[in-house]
């Protein structure tokens, strides 16, 4: 077959085969290790990107472990019931303490996936010293707490008394 050929057709089938066996040669080879190559860089640079992350984290890791100290009173984990237990003694306990009446209204638990939301709404009564005591200690507790409502008036029956109609919602996590 290759006597019938002239050699211009020779040359012109060299060619081809040629450009076809490169062709071959980029698409089955050189493209898949080119790609090969860009995406381990990528993850290379991914790798390095984390590592300088890493060691930022690692030098500022002392003034880290002091805000976790800091922030730590206020983060509980556990039994959400125990918690709210907890919280609704404390509140007990700090109206004894300012000598304000309190009333406790607990309302259901939430449950925001590792976050349990525990509501309560109370109401308490006294003078404005006493009740501004109360409100002050509350906020000073070392819980993480969110105030929803606060509502402050007078008692219409009695003037030197003062009521507070608070909404608490404690945040504790599983």
């Amino acid at each position: 077959m290759t006597a019938a050929l002239r050699p211009r057709e020779r040359r012109l089938a060299l060619v081809a085969g040629v450009l076809i066996g490169c062709w071959v040669f980029l698409s089955w080879l050189v493209q898949p290790l080119w790609g090969r190559v860009r995406d381990l860089r990528l993850r290379v640079e991914t790798q390095a990107q984390k590592l300088d992350g890493f060691n930022r984290l690692l030098a500022r890791a002392p003034s880290i472990e002091r805000e976790y100290l800091d922030a730590a009173p206020y983060l509980q984990t556990g039994d959400a019931e125990s918690a709210q237990g907890a919280l609704l003694d404390e509140l007990e306990s700090l109206s004894r303490r300012a000598s304000v009446r309190l009333n406790l209204k607990p309302r259901p638990s939430r449950q925001d996936g590792a976050l349990s939301r525990f509501e309560v709404e109370l109401d308490a009564e006294g003078s404005q010293q006493e009740v501004l005591a109360f409100l002050d200690a509350l906020l000073r507790l070392p819980k993480l707490i969110t105030v929803e409502r606060v509502r402050i008036a007078a008692t219409p029956a009695k003037p030197d008394l003062l009521r507070a109609n608070l909404v608490l919602q404690q945040l504790t996590t599983q």
